[in-house]
């Protein structure tokens, strides 16, 4: 090796050669050479202080005392020697977190007596407590206090670790019983130097340790050592002459390379053997002294003063506080090397360019106050003083011995060598051994830091030059990539250390060039990976991902964001390509499996993409650098695919599904349907920026339109099912069977799968609905139809002959029951099973109202009515809904005289083609029936309806009484109103139809109204007839003949106590009363007194008693057998019926001609009023009843009490108390009538009892009409009864007309009658 001055050194800087390994080989192996000169003499140091302290135990105590002040001095000032020399406010040089690894495991040798370089009984005592105290400080909870080794380990600062140390020990030695004295203080100086030493040797074997870090514990050497010294010996250990002990330490240095350890590692690792090794450091003993290390320093320094390029000017950095912060720590770190190598050679002081000028640090050698403060980097420089920087011999530039030409390429290039060294060396290690988990050895880190150290290489530039080879060796596969993350983790913490803004220039575009290196190679790496997605794995890319967030987070390649952008469009773009191919190669797979079939391969190519979607959101939750979302690109390429094949295949689709025997079933279509929805949301959601045009709902609405088709068509079965297999027996705490429960499972399951589908379009989803609504009112009609005949069989049983007699021999049937005379009333005795069929019907409406309220019926048609709705293809006209309901008839007569003149009629109304269209029930021997019963006629235009009453007869055919005609014109009911029509039939008499009109509109409302109507009208005629039965028992005996009878006898019969008491224990029973109280009859002595010609009580009660026995009978069975609200209606229309009997008893029945019904006696009518009261207690049963007092009372009730007010008044104060009420009334009604009641205020239970309030909440009328009852069986009154009729019959035109008006309904537009057409009879 030809040795270099520094002569030389200057004129290769100049140059520009090519750097070459001997060159890297001549300034390490200086360096090293260096290295082992300091190291030498530290250890020697340490070993003449040991000795020395070995001959102070054995001196006389006088003399210790004599020691002990300096000792007392020493110790107090070991707080000013550990302190951070930074300056303050700056940010600390932390060491690196690996180092309590490595401590611990040294620690725990040293403790065990495994390490033999440190083996005394002191030091392993000490370093064992220390140990122990740190390993029970880590055991502490987090919530315990903050301790000082937590402390310790989040600033990693070393001087906080040695102090800590210091701590322990002193605590240790202290009560150690061989240390008498202060003998423990001189051991604590021993200890804490031995403690520096191990932390040095720790530090070699951790990567990039900051340069600051190893200058200091160097310095901590150097005045440990001086102030074990001064302890020792009472004299100065350092002098200015050549006597010193120092300088006889000196000569101790030897020149064999086997006891310089970084000299050999340079040898191997150049490839040197030990002769040319000896050869090379023999040539450098001529110019590689301390003196030429002090020079190199100093000339740092100088030109720092100065800005020159090396080691660092301002043009370097961004800012001013950058420059300022690196050159106090730059300053401060170079007067520390300069300090330690003058405390180990004092004679290098003589030597320096001005000799003649007193150091300051060097009067007293012996004292260990010496303070590396920062503001060494003042204006004049050190603490050295400013003639040992600012001496003239020492010039500004480039002339070095131990700093090469480029340190930062010749850093780079030993760095390379080291790492390509160890590499080959873990290759080659048995298979047994374990492999480090750094890269670098400890050898070749020790090397890299003492020459980064004596090169100036800055730790920005260090760790960065790590990463940079790291990243290199890793694209040639020399390196694995869990090796990346060693170096871009150092990265990180020196930018953690030092803001990055206040790094060198050149470092930080250095370190940008690496991190854009790196995005590059692994966007590459990815774009490999992307080549099967479906297979792709986090785990796959994990490593790949963490270093490419690392390096985008670090915003350090901001500048390559347009080529960045172009590479992730790549990768983007690959995903894409292979989700195509991913998708084309799935779907042919699925075609080819199944062949012949349309449906199922779309299925189940859409469970496949729904569940690769899936997959890879799980795999993959977040998108990739934020940007490459896979499965928003996946959904993004293979949606597009998939719709176009479903698109092709919509005219197969609707062929296959269509026909008896379809061979795509409509539930795989909804499965397709459900399906597909899932991934339209999921791309929705994944693809907001890509919107797809596909109209699921109109894709798929001929399904749902067909499925409704069906499901209509199979509304007959399910109304016969539940019927046939119903035994109507009473199932539940309401009585009802199992019909109305199978009924509207049938319909709910249909409701339900319409919920579930999740309809994308609300207002197709509102007609479906609707057209469900239509369905369940077609079933609601049918079912109540079916068990409304059931009822009615049950209450009209037919009579079933051995023998049916032939048609000829039907007169002689005639004859018979024309000679048996008067039909013989028998009372009805009601069963269980029709109280059944009736609790159905209640049933149903609560179901109904269920069923309403999960439908949203409201909302349905909220979203109809708001809605744009599709044009249609064929404007359909408009249908009305006619509600006919038949009230009376009057004047009847019989074609047949055998008959006496009483009728069982019935009415029947027909079209023009003769179809029946309804028909009432049979109203028994009465020629002014009353059926009040309501009928629907749908029509489109308008249509004429015959009116024929029929008397019933058991054998043939019935007779006709009388027809009359009506026109259902919807122009001539435009009013919306409610008509009252008499019809005169033909050949005579009368019949009331009330008619009123309203659209019949396609709506879920009006649907739902219409099976709300069914259901009350199918419970009114059941119960009409139910009433009907019991009615002629009630008239049987509230009749005229028991009353005369009555008061024509002086018998005592019936007990009405009796009769009050059991009805009483009845109802108690009823309504599970645990106790009933019996009524006991008055004594003789507490009944009334009476006049003997006077009925009693008994005897009133007597009369009726039949009738008390009946209802005993009959309620029984129906309060055991009909739910709480059918029982309690029912009751009410038996008390109507009751106080209409007694009613019809006192006056006749309105009407404007005269009466000849004569009135009643007051004796008869003291009676009527007698059995009023007796039936109201009856039914009341001291409030154990059904109905309750206050509907008992009602406004019938008063007005039946005010007849007795009435009946006996002269006939002129009743006219002009007639026409008072009357014109009353007139002033209190309505000026415009009031709309008919339309099928909506029916729709749900809701409306119905708000409907029920409102008219509860009416004003009565007064009682013209009773009056006008009375005034018909007195003579004379036929004029003033028609006027008063023709008076409110004008009444009623004018306020038509007004509501006609008010409704802008021009009369002149209302079409004539038509003439009646030839009606088919």
């Amino acid at each position: 090796m030809t040795s270099r001055s520094t002569d030389s050194s200057a004129s290769r800087r100049a140059g520009k050669e090519r750097l070459t390994d001997d060159d890297v080989y001549d300034f390490a192996l200086r360096v090293s050479y260096l290295s082992y000169l300091v190291t030498a003499k530290a250890q020697e140091t340490t070993a003449a202080n040991d000795d020395t302290k070995e001959k102070d135990r054995d001196r006389d105590l006088p003399h210790h005392s004599r020691i002990s002040g300096a000792i007392s001095n020493s110790f107090n000032s070991l707080g000013d020697l550990f302190k951070d020399p930074t300056r303050e406010g700056q940010k600390s040089v932390k060491f690196p977190d690996k180092l309590f690894k490595v401590l611990d495991l040294r620690m725990q040798n040293i403790a065990m007596g495994k390490d033999a370089q440190f083996n005394d009984q002191y030091l392993r005592r000490v370093i064992a407590v220390f140990w122990g105290s740190l390993k029970a400080t880590e055991k502490q909870s987090p919530r315990d206090a903050p301790s000082p080794w937590r402390q310790i380990k989040e600033n990693r600062k070393i001087e906080e670790l040695i102090l800590f140390f210091v701590t322990t020990a002193s605590q240790t030695l202290r009560k150690d019983p061989t240390l008498t004295g202060d003998d423990w203080k001189m051991e604590l100086n021993s200890q804490i130097a031995h403690f520096v030493l191990i932390l040095r040797e720790c530090l070699r074997n951790v990567t990039h340790v900051p340069p600051e870090i190893t200058s200091r514990l160097e310095l901590y050497t150097v005045k440990l050592t001086e102030n074990t010294a001064a302890v020792s010996s009472p004299k100065p250990s350092l002098q200015r002459n050549g006597g010193s002990e120092a300088t006889i330490r000196m000569s101790r240095v030897g020149g064999n390379i086997e006891d310089m350890a970084l000299v050999v590692t340079v040898g191997k690792l150049f490839k040197r053997s030990t002769q040319e090794l000896q050869h090379d450091v023999d040539a450098l003993k001529r110019f590689c002294s301390e003196d030429a290390a002090v020079v190199d320093l100093k000339t740092c320094l100088k030109n720092i003063n100065s800005d020159m390029p090396f080691p660092g000017r301002r043009d370097d950095f961004e800012s001013m506080e950058a420059y300022t912060l690196w050159r106090t720590q730059e300053l401060a770190h170079l007067s520390q090397l300069i300090l330690f190598m003058l405390q180990y050679n004092p004679n290098l002081a003589k030597s320096a360019p001005s000799d003649g000028t007193q150091q300051p640090m060097l009067q007293r050698p012996n004292s260990i106050r010496v303070d590396p403060d920062p503001d060494l980097s003042s204006q004049n420089g050190l603490i050295l003083g400013n003639a040992a920087i600012d001496d003239d011999d020492i010039e500004a530039g480039n002339n070095f011995t131990y700093i090469p030409p480029n340190p930062k390429k010749f850093y780079k290039r030993l760095l390379e060598l080291c790492v390509q060294d160890d590499l080959e060396a873990m290759i080659n290690l048995p298979e047994d051994q374990e492999v480090s988990l750094g890269i670098l050895s400890s050898k070749h880190l020790s090397l890299i830091n003492e020459c980064a150290l004596r090169w100036r290489v800055t730790h920005s530039y260090r760790v960065t030059c790590f990463l940079d080879v790291v990243r290199y060796k890793y694209e040639r596969d020399e390196v694995p990539i869990e090796c990346l993350p060693e170096g871009l983790h150092l990265v990180e913490k020196a930018m953690q250390d030092l803001d990055i803004h206040k790094w060198p220039r050149v470092d930080v575009d250095y370190l940008s060039t690496i991190y854009g290196g790196l995005f590059n190679i692994f966007l590459g790496t990815l774009y490999e990976a992307f080549e099967d997605i479906s297979k792709l794995t986090m785990a796959h890319i994990a490593p790949y991902i963490d270093i490419l967030k690392t390096v985008r987070d670090s915003r350090l390649i901001d500048r390559y964001t347009a080529d960045i952008e172009a590479r992730l469009k790549d990768l983007a773009d690959r995903v894409r390509i292979q989700a195509v191919h991913l998708y084309t190669d799935k779907n042919y797979e699925l075609t080819m499996q199944s062949a012949g079939q349309i449906a199922l391969p779309l299925l189940l190519l859409t469970d496949h993409l729904e569940k690769q979607a899936r997959l890879l959101d799980k795999r993959f939750s977040e998108p990739i650098l934020g940007q490459l979302d896979l499965v928003s690109l996946t959904l993004e390429s293979q949606m597009p695919l998939f719709l176009t094949d479903l698109e092709n295949a919509r005219i197969d689709l609707l062929d296959a599904s269509r026909g008896k025997t379809p061979s795509v079933p409509i539930l795989d279509m909804f499965a397709l349907f459900r399906r597909t929805r899932t991934l339209l949301s999921m791309h929705e959601a994944f693809c907001p920026s890509s919107p797809l045009h596909f109209d699921i709902a109109g894709f798929f609405e001929p399904y749902v339109l067909q499925w409704l088709l069906t499901t209509d068509m199979q509304t007959a079965q399910w109304v016969h099912t539940a019927i046939t297999i119903d035994k109507f027996e009473p199932e539940g705490p309401e009585g009802h069977s199992s019909s109305i429960i199978d009924l509207f499972e049938n319909l709910k399951s249909p409701v339900d799968f319409l919920l579930d589908l999740k309809w994308p379009d609300d207002h197709q989803e509102a007609r479906f609905f609707t057209s469900l609504s239509k369905t369940a009112a077609k079933l609601i009609e049918e079912y109540s139809r079916r068990v409304e005949d059931l009822f009615m069989e049950e209450m009209f049983p037919r009579v079933v002959q051995e023998v049916q007699p032939v048609k000829q021999f039907g007169f002689i049937e005639k004859a018979k029951l024309t000679i048996a005379g008067e039909k013989k009333v028998e009372p009805f005795n009601f069963t269980s099973s029709s109280c059944v069929k009736l609790n159905n019907v209640d049933a149903a409406r609560g179901l109904l109202d269920q069923m309403y309220a999960k439908i949203d019926v409201d909302k349905v048609t909220q979203v109809l009515a708001t809605g744009t709705p599709p044009p249609p293809e064929k404007q359909d006209r408009q249908r009305f809904l006619f509600t006919v309901k038949v009230v009376q008839a009057e004047g009847l007569t019989s074609q047949d005289t055998s008959t006496a003149g009483k009728l069982d009629t019935f009415v029947t109304l027909s079209d023009e083609k003769g179809t029946r269209l309804a028909k009432t029930r049979t109203v028994y021997e009465t020629v002014n029936p009353r059926w009040d019963e309501t009928f629907d006629v749908s029509v489109q235009s308008p249509l004429w309806l015959m009116s024929s009453v029929r008397d019933r007869v058991l054998i043939g055919k019935h007779d006709t009484i009388g027809r009359g005609y009506l026109c259902l014109d919807p122009k001539r009911f435009g009013d919306y109103l409610t008509h009252d029509l008499w019809l005169d039939l033909d050949p005579g008499g009368r019949i009331l139809l009330r008619v009123s009109m309203e659209g019949e509109k396609d709506d879920a409302q009006f649907y739902f109204g219409r099976a709300f109507r069914s259901l009350k009208r199918a419970e009114g005629d059941m119960i009409r007839v139910i009433i009907d039965k019991m009615g002629s028992t009630i008239r049987l005996y509230l009749s005229r003949s028991v009353l005369a009878a009555l008061v024509k006898t002086s018998t005592i019969g019936y007990d009405y106590n009796k009769a009050l008491a059991g009805m009483t224990g009845l109802y108690r029973n009823a309504i599970g009363a645990d106790k009933a109280d019996s009524v006991i009859p008055l004594p003789a002595k507490d009944k009334p007194n009476r006049r003997p010609e006077q009925l009693s009580d008994e005897q009133i009660e007597d009369a009726i008693a039949p009738l008390f026995d009946y209802f005993d009978a009959n309620f029984q069975t129906l309060n055991s057998s009909l739910s709480t609200t059918t029982r309690q209606t029912v009751m009410n229309k038996v008390w109507k019926e009751v106080m209409a009997t007694l009613e019809a008893l006192l006056v006749p029945p309105m009407s404007d001609a005269p009466s000849d019904m004569s009135p009643l006696s007051e004796k008869e009518v003291d009676i009527v009023f007698k059995w009023l009261k007796f039936l109201k207690d009856y039914t009341y049963a001291n409030g154990e009843g059904p109905v309750p007092l206050e509907q008992l009372q009602n406004q019938r009730y008063r007005d039946l009490l005010s007849i007795r007010l009435y009946y006996d008044w002269h006939t002129d104060d009743l006219m002009e108390e007639c026409v008072r009420l009357l014109q009353h009334t007139l002033k209190e009604e309505p000026t415009v009538k009031k709309r008919a009641k339309s099928v909506y205020s029916q729709r749900n239970l809701g409306t119905i009892k708000e409907r029920k309030r409102v008219k509860k909440q009416e004003t009565q009328q007064g009682n013209s009409e009773m009056i006008l009852r009375i005034l018909r069986m007195r003579p004379g009154t036929k004029e003033f009864i028609a006027q008063q009729f023709a008076v409110a019959s004008s009444a009623s035109t004018q306020q038509e007309g007004r509501s006609r008006t008010s409704r802008a309904q021009d009369a002149s537009l209302i079409p004539p009658v038509p003439p009646v057409p030839n009606f088919n009879r």
